[in-house]
């Protein structure tokens, strides 16, 4: 948890993306737990049905693919995040009056903004290793020569 300038608790930005990308995940299992009726998953809502064992094994792997697909299809964590421009669309009065709090959260964005920076100049170097590194997989698979198929 972070704390804001009056001291109030809000969550990362991080926490929040990985919270938003669950929550369909888990929506859509309670779905499919619920339309499937499999036994003590959904006996809450007195929906739990005896189930022969071919149809539990078919509800398990149908729960099982959608729950590891939705697992593979999350984006990737987003490395580095901008920080924010303070804001100055206020009344001049306001903007005179918190002028010390105003400049404090400039500081604080430019010292975050070169810490963002030095983050895109390690991810950039991390792309190109990576770029290089599969350069040198596709050139060693080029090199592989072809199977010779049997004609008839």
């Amino acid at each position: 948890m972070a704390y804001g300038l009056n001291g109030q608790q809000h969550l990362s930005v991080r926490l929040k993306m990985e919270l938003k990308n669950e929550t369909p995940s888990l929506r859509k299992v309670q779905e499919i737990l619920a339309v499937l009726r499999i036994p003590g998953a959904s006996s809450w809502a007195g929906l739990a049905l005896p189930m022969r064992r071919r149809e539990r094994l078919l509800a398990a792997f149908v729960v099982t693919s959608f729950v590891c697909s939705a697992v593979l299809a999350q984006p990737e964590v987003i490395r580095c995040l901008a920080p924010e421009v303070p804001i100055t669309d206020l009344p001049e009065a306001v903007l005179s009056e918190y002028r010390a709090e105003i400049a404090a959260e400039f500081e604080a964005y430019f010292a975050d903004l070169s810490n963002h920076i030095a983050c895109l100049d390690a991810e950039r170097s991390r792309a190109l290793s990576e770029a290089h590194v599969a350069t040198e997989t596709y050139s060693a698979f080029l090199n592989i020569p072809p199977a010779q198929k049997d004609l008839p």
